[in-house]
């Protein structure tokens, strides 16, 4: 990109925009197959001395919130420093390794 002249905040926030759209994806998803999963597996263990009673999940959501910033936090966090070092790459190294 930077030799058809991109600058490098623009190589920074595109590398960082990527790594904002798969936290937010990845945590969106790993929230709802959790919540779909303790669901699942509530519905097949029975306590034992209730008669059958079966254990309802709690998910609080404030809880559920922090967990989902922190997860988008965090990759956003792990992809700064590739977004830092691609848009400190020398042009002409870039185009050697493709």
């Amino acid at each position: 990109m930077k030799a058809i002249g991109a600058q490098n905040k623009n190589i920074l926030a595109l590398f960082l925009v990527e790594a904002l759209l798969i936290g937010i994806s990845g945590a969106t998803l790993g929230s709802l197959v959790g919540i779909g999963a303790g669901y699942a597996l509530s519905s097949i263990s029975i306590t034992p001395g209730t008669g059958g009673a079966r254990i309802t999940p709690i998910f609080i959501p404030f809880d559920m919130i922090k967990v989902w910033a922190l997860s988008v936090v965090l990759s956003l966090l792990a992809g700064i420093y590739p977004a830092w070092k691609a848009s400190k790459l020398s042009p002409m190294v870039a185009l050697r390794r493709e």
